[in-house]
C-alpha cells in the first residue's frame, strides 16, 4: 500500500480548506455527521488529555498505582462538578437576577450621589446625567436579560446532554486507563499509512501541542482559579454583594493577557460604586495590588517560563479566538499562537541552517 507523503497531505488540506470556503456546507455537514457519531469517544480523549498530567502527578510523585489514581482523581473531578452544580450555579442564577432587579434602585443612588459633588465638576452641568444612566440603564438590562436568556438555555442544554457527558467520562476513563495501548495504536496508525517523515512530524507537531497546550492551559487554570478565589474572599469581607458572578468574571478574564485584569478591576469597582461606594477606593486597591500579586509573584511560580508572546500578539490573538470561538476562543488562543509561533521559529532556523550548510 502506498503511504501518504508530504505534498500529497498537503493537497488534502488545501483542498478542504478550499472547499470549506467555496462550499462550507459540504464539509460542515460531513464532520457534523462525524462527530455526532464519535462524540462521547473525542469528548472522552479531550477529557482524558486534560487529566492525563494530574494521573501523571499522582502516578510519580505520589507513587500511587494507576487504579488508585484514577479513582481519586475521578471522585474529586465528580465532587466538584456537584459542587459547581449545586452550589455556584444556582447562586450565579440568583445574582445575575437580583442585580437585574435592583439596578434602577442603584442607578438612582449613584444618581444623588453625583448631585452631591457635581460643583466640584464642572462638566457635568451641562450632561443630563439621570437620562445618559437611564438610556444606559435600558441598554445594560437588555444585555443582562439577553445574555441570562443565553445562559439558562445553555445550562439547559447542558443538563439535557448529561448522559452524553456521563458516557464521555466512563470513556476518558478507559483511555487513562489504557493510555500506553492506544499511544502504540497511534503511532502504529501513523506508521501504516503515513510516510516516515510526515509520520514523524506529526509525532513531534503532538508533542509540542502537549507541552504547550497543557503547561499553559492546566497551569493559567490553576492560576486563574486561586485569583478568582481569593478575590471573592476578599470582596466578601468587604461586603461588595454578588461575590459569586464577581469571582467568576475575574477568574475568566485572567486568561486574558493584559487587558483582562484591568477589566476585572473596572468590574468589581462599579459593583462597588453601586452598592457600597464607601468601600469603592478599597476594592480599586484590593483587586490591583491581587493583579500585580498574580502578575509577579503566582503567575510565574505556577507557568514557570512564559509563553513569550508580546502585547500586540497577545491581544491580538485573544481578539481573533475570541470573535471565532467565543470564551473557548479566549482560553486557547495564547497556547495557540505560542505554537504557531513555536513552529514558526523553528521552521526559520531549520532554513538558516541549510543556507548557512
Amino acid at each position: 500500500m502506498k503511504k501518504i507523503n508530504k505534498p500529497l497531505f498537503t493537497g488534502i488540506i488545501l483542498i478542504l480548506i478550499y472547499t470549506r470556503f467555496n462550499n462550507p456546507g459540504a464539509i460542515t455537514l460531513t464532520l457534523g455527521k462525524f462527530f455526532s457519531f464519535f462524540s462521547v469517544f473525542i469528548y472522552g480523549g479531550i477529557i482524558a488529555f486534560l487529566l492525563n498530567p494530574i494521573l501523571k502527578f499522582f502516578e510519580k510523585n505520589k507513587k500511587i498505582n494507576r487504579k488508585s489514581s484514577i479513582l481519586i482523581l475521578y471522585f474529586s473531578l465528580f465532587l466538584l462538578l456537584g459542587l459547581f452544580f449545586s452550589f455556584i450555579i444556582p447562586r450565579l442564577i440568583g445574582n445575575i437576577s437580583d442585580l437585574i432587579e435592583n439596578y434602577p434602585k442603584y442607578i438612582s443612588v449613584f444618581e444623588n450621589s453625583v448631585a452631591k459633588y457635581r460643583h466640584l465638576l464642572p462638566f457635568l452641568k451641562d450632561v443630563n446625567l439621570l437620562n445618559e444612566l437611564l438610556l444606559l440603564q435600558q441598554k445594560t438590562l437588555i444585555f443582562l436579560k439577553q445574555e441570562f436568556s443565553f445562559l439558562v438555555g445553555q445550562f439547559l442544554g447542558v443538563t439535557a446532554k448529561i448522559v452524553s457527558l456521563i458516557f464521555s467520562l466512563i470513556f476518558s476513563i478507559f483511555f487513562l486507563g489504557n493510555k500506553e495501548y492506544f499511544h502504540t495504536l497511534a503511532k502504529e496508525i501513523l506508521d501504516t499509512f503515513l510516510s516516515k517523515k510526515l509520520s514523524g512530524e506529526i509525532k513531534s507537531l503532538s508533542h509540542k501541542i502537549e507541552r504547550v497546550f497543557l503547561g499553559y492551559l492546566s497551569g493559567k487554570t490553576l492560576d486563574s482559579l486561586i485569583i478568582g478565589g481569593i478575590a471573592m474572599v476578599g470582596l466578601t469581607i468587604m461586603h461588595i454583594p454578588y461575590v459569586i458572578l464577581l469571582g467568576i468574571f475575574i477568574t475568566v478574564f485572567n486568561f486574558v493577557p493584559y487587558l483582562g485584569p484591568f477589566i476585572g478591576i473596572v468590574l468589581g469597582a462599579t459593583i462597588a460604586l453601586f452598592t457600597n461606594p464607601g468601600n469603592t477606593l478599597i476594592v480599586i486597591i484590593f483587586l490591583a495590588l491581587l493583579q500585580q500579586f498574580d502578575a509577579w509573584v503566582l503567575e510565574p511560580k505556577i507557568l514557570g517560563t512564559s509563553l513569550n508572546l508580546s502585547m500586540f500578539w497577545a491581544i491580538a490573538a485573544v481578539t481573533l479566538g475570541g470573535s471565532v470561538w467565543g470564551a473557548l476562543g479566549i482560553i486557547i488562543a495564547i497556547p495557540s499562537f505560542a505554537l504557531i509561533k513555536e513552529l514558526y521559529l523553528a521552521k526559520s532556523k531549520k532554513k538558516a541552517h541549510k543556507i548557512v550548510e
